[in-house]
């Protein structure tokens, strides 16, 4: 029996994807409460955060903080907003943008980080939190959503790298306060190779040295980073070194590509632009089963990409992630896809005989 947002959803998949990006934010208001309720199998205590579940809504489909609370509805796990810049950009002015690859399930964007700006952002995060928090005060709630924010570099700013990470600091010092963990977003590829010092293992390095120091109250808040899946093996073990000598507290693998694979049967292959969805899923996990293998299992890692059912959620698990996170997947399948995955992994637990998803970390790497 199909539903209103089966109806709703297909309708929206015949819109331009960043015309369907829009409404399908706006149309999470009429989202309601899943109801399925994560078995404790599901949850996983990750830098003193309690995950119900591992599934997460990456960065890129709520940017501006403007559909939180409709998204945890959803069920998801955690949700990551954004990317943030200090100031607010409209991207890049040439559209289309966003281009649909129907026959290879995947997605190409060159929006260019469009996104409200740290400001607007932050009032949005505060309205939420300060409603979070009463509400956690009034009730017995289930487990809470976690919330994290992406950050990025401006654009208009990564020439200067001075500048660059002034306004990156100031982005994790407004917002460290009123989330859960930050990422920094170091590998967009609709950005300029020119100045992109804040993109390589000493860049990020310094960014993150400024910002502990900076950061305010006593609160230590767990500081991700989202590494490129184009990155050669020298570059990402760097990263892994860094992240499993203390500099950061894990690694996102990864954002969109800008390679063009050759099984790629879309007429849309050739746009500009980064490509995500179903094709970059061996990339993801030859790089997961690298880096969990090389840093021995010592650095959190989330599986980012091509993730449309609990078994591909799964073979990022099993190659080394803790967490997974989806978008191109739901913007295939729609919203059903997060309760779907997570009735499934119940029963992919039991075929892998494991109890947890905690102990199906890694399991596939030798």
């Amino acid at each position: 029996m199909k539903t209103f947002t089966d109806t709703a959803f297909r309708v929206i998949s015949f819109l331009p994807p960043e015309q369907a990006r829009n409404v399908a934010l706006f149309g999470t208001r009429f989202v309601k409460q899943t109801r399925v309720v994560d078995p404790t199998r599901l949850n996983q205590n990750i830098w003193s955060l309690l995950f119900s579940n591992p599934i997460g809504l990456a960065a890129g489909f709520d940017k501006n903080a403007s559909a939180i609370g409709n998204l945890s509805k959803m069920g998801f796990g955690f949700i990551e907003i954004g990317s943030i810049t200090k100031r607010a950009r409209d991207g890049n002015s040439q559209k289309p943008r966003m281009f649909r690859l129907k026959e290879d399930f995947a997605i190409v964007n060159r929006l260019g980080l469009p996104n409200d700006g740290l400001d607007s952002v932050e009032r949005r995060l505060r309205h939420h939190f300060n409603k979070a928090t009463r509400s956690a005060n009034s009730t017995i709630q289930k487990i809470r959503t976690v919330l994290g924010a992406n950050i990025a570099p401006d654009p208009d700013s990564i020439h200067d790298e001075g500048l660059c990470r002034e306004e990156m600091i100031s982005c994790f010092k407004a917002l460290q306060p009123i989330v859960d963990y930050i990422t920094l977003n170091v590998s967009c590829p609709n950005i300029n190779s020119i100045g992109k010092k804040i993109y390589k293992v000493n860049g990020v390095a310094k960014l993150i040295e400024a910002m502990r120091e900076a950061e305010p109250g006593k609160r230590r808040i767990p500081l991700l980073i989202k590494i490129s899946p184009d990155l050669i093996q020298t570059d990402y073990f760097n990263f892994a070194d860094f992240a499993k000598s203390g500099g950061c507290d894990g690694i996102i693998i990864g954002n969109t590509t800008l390679e063009r694979y050759p099984s790629l049967r879309s007429p849309e292959r050739n746009e500009q632009g980064g490509l995500s969805g179903k094709p970059l899923s061996n990339t993801i996990d030859d790089m997961l089963k690298d880096i969990y293998k090389h840093t021995e299992g010592k650095v959190k890692l989330i599986g980012c990409g091509g993730v449309f059912s609990a078994q591909d959620a799964m073979k990022r698990i099993l190659s080394g992630a803790s967490l997974v996170q989806i978008y191109t997947g739901l913007a295939y399948k729609g919203p059903k896809l997060v309760d779907q995955i997570r009735f499934d992994f119940s029963t992919l637990l039991r075929q892998y005989k494991l109890e947890s998803i905690e102990g199906a970390v890694g399991k596939a790497v030798s």
